[in-house]
């Protein structure tokens, strides 16, 4: 029993020091990835506001009222907006307030949470536009420039101007302001009726049911897609540009049911093609190039166009429709349940029948910017002009690996042979080979120009070769079911209805296909990859990829025709290779 206890007693420090370690290493692995646990001499956001009370000791008040104390003085990564003394006496000033202890604890926490970000953010991020990252009160700020009296500034949420920034600490980054940040409060229905400029729209709002729908907090929205908008409002001004000098104008012109609730009224559709089921600032509306609405199957495109965002800016049948510029400065606007934007031009939603279209495959708009490369005959195969992954906007593709990822694109030559007949003189070849494996590229993506809704047939158009890769067709993720072999010909002893049926055309304006002997199949052949359902009118993804890995032979890719199924001719008109259609 003696020697138990000795034995005992020895393996307690040893039980001890193992139980330590145990708890280290598990609070250690228990870490949340985004605290540094790294100890620094630097000190934290609270200790820094205390140490500069003189110009802090304000809105340290306000943080301690709110009871973030704690939190601020904890190691984190965060983003913190500080007013001076000076900005916090202004909004308290502007609110009637004598001091802090005027200021209830919710409005504190209101403040505070709205300054701070979880997110390091230093001022190279800042944009003409969003912080990437909402606020502890997920509604975002915005940053931009301003100049007063020739001084440059840069704005917080249009409601401070930028002192001193990139104040780095302990846990995360200072940026010091001259004025109070104070979150939004309205909903986008009362942001837009407590401006008397939006009189008219506010009207509109409340006659279609929309200013309700625009009207609900998103705690209280059981709608997960309609918690955040995006509202483009219309000022009175540019309904008077337009003839409609007030909302009996309006609802007598667009009102076509008599009752503009009803979602098959055009002005309910006039109202609803203004709301977006997203949260897009300007930013996001430069970058994200379509954008579905309220109104159904109907969606609105944006664009950046120097400094313009422009709304439907769209080339259509070759023909620019020019756009709806949003005005910048009445932009922007956070509302509770989204962003509110201003349109200085009156649109609406375009009726437009399918009608066809012709994508020739190497009209890219970074084509036509090169000097004398867009159809000029100076860079025939097999060199053509090399375009690598990332200079091309409207064209994707995944490259197999090894040599020859890359997009060719090619003319026909100043004089082209009688065995070609490309459509404009132009082709492109998708990589030195198409294929999956090495050497080549497994699929390419281009972005097609605008296609109205409709049923179409798919037809790839080609020029025959030797490779005998099967390769597909897929439109916005939509595998079509026909595959095409490049190899494949037409036969020049089979009429048009024949191979129609058969799902082949000659697609060129030569009488034969270029090559052929009767009972040959050579030629440029246009294939039937299968019909589709474009449910909106908007740009489409369309993708030609392989699932082999064989393709010993480059492609020459050069039109995919759009034809709607009612369409009278699905081989008329022909593509000619001046560029022009044959009828």
């Amino acid at each position: 029993m003696m020697c138990d206890m000795r034995k005992t007693k020895r393996m307690i420090p040893a039980m001890l020091l193992a139980a330590g370690m145990l708890v280290v290493i598990t609070l250690h692995s228990c870490k949340r990835d985004h605290l540094t646990l790294t100890t620094t001499s630097t000190v934290n956001m609270l200790t820094y506001l205390q140490q500069n009370a003189d110009q802090y000791s304000l809105f340290t008040q306000i943080v301690e009222k709110a009871g973030y104390s704690s939190f601020l003085n904890a190691y984190g990564a965060y983003t913190m907006f500080v007013p001076t003394n000076d900005g916090v006496t202004a909004y308290l000033k502007k609110n009637n307030k004598a001091s802090v202890n005027d200021i209830d604890v919710n409005t504190a926490k209101n403040l505070v949470s709205i300054s701070i970000i979880q997110d390091t953010i230093a001022t190279n991020l800042f944009t003409d536009g969003r912080i990437r990252t909402p606020t502890m009160l997920s509604q975002y700020l915005i940053t931009g420039a301003a100049n007063n009296n020739g001084v440059s500034t840069i704005t917080i949420n249009k409601q401070a101007n930028l002192l001193k920034g990139n104040i780095r600490l302990g846990n995360g980054i200072i940026h010091v302001i001259d004025n109070m940040l104070v979150p939004a409060t309205l909903t986008l229905a009362q942001t837009v009726e407590q401006q008397s400029q939006y009189s008219i729209f506010t009207e509109a709002l409340k006659a279609t049911g929309f200013y309700d729908s625009l009207n609900v907090a998103p705690a209280n929205n059981t709608v997960a897609s309609r918690k955040y908008l995006t509202l483009i409002a219309q000022p009175n001004s540019v309904f008077a540009a337009a003839g409609i000098p007030d909302f009996a104008t309006l609802r007598q012109r667009y009102s076509t049911t008599g009752n503009p609730k009803n979602p098959q009224d055009s002005l309910y559709l006039f109202v609803a093609y203004r709301v977006f089921p997203e949260l897009s600032y300007l930013t996001d509306l430069a970058t994200i190039t379509s954008h579905s609405t309220l109104a159904p199957l109907e969606i609105t495109t944006s664009e950046l166009d120097g400094q313009d965002v422009l709304l439907n800016n769209i080339v259509f049948n070759g023909v620019l429709e020019p756009g709806a510029p949003l005005d910048r400065s009445l932009s922007d606007v956070s509302a509770t349940n989204g962003v509110l934007h201003s349109v200085q031009a009156n649109y609406k939603i375009k009726v437009r029948k399918p009608g066809p279209l012709y994508f020739d495959l190497g009209d890219q708009p970074e084509i036509k910017r090169t000097p004398g490369l867009y159809r000029s005959g100076r860079y025939p195969a097999p060199t053509g002009y090399v375009f690598q992954l990332g200079q091309l906007a409207d064209v994707t593709w995944v490259g197999a690996g090894g040599a020859g990822n890359f997009f060719r694109y090619c003319t026909t030559g100043p004089v082209p042979s009688s065995s070609e007949y490309y459509y404009g003189n132009d082709f492109i070849q998708p990589a030195d080979r198409f294929r999956t494996g090495t050497n080549g590229m497994a699929s390419i993506t281009f972005k097609t120009p605008l296609l109205v809704k409709g049923r179409y047939k798919v037809w790839v158009d080609y020029k025959r070769g030797t490779s005998t890769n099967p390769t597909f067709v897929s439109i916005d993720g939509v595998t079509l079911p026909n595959v095409i072999n490049v190899n494949d010909g037409v036969n020049d002893a089979e009429s048009d209805a024949v191979l129609e049926a058969k799902g082949y055309k000659r697609y060129s304006e030569s009488p034969l296909t270029p090559g052929n002997s009767a009972g040959g199949g050579n030629g440029h052949v246009g294939r039937l990859a299968g019909t589709i359902n474009i449910a909106t009118t908007d740009r489409h993804t369309l993708t030609i990829f392989t699932p082999s890995g064989g393709g010993a032979a480059p492609i020459s890719l050069d039109v995919v025709e759009f034809r709607p199924i009612d369409m009278p001719s699905q081989v008329y008109p022909k593509l000619g290779r001046d560029g022009t259609l044959k009828y």
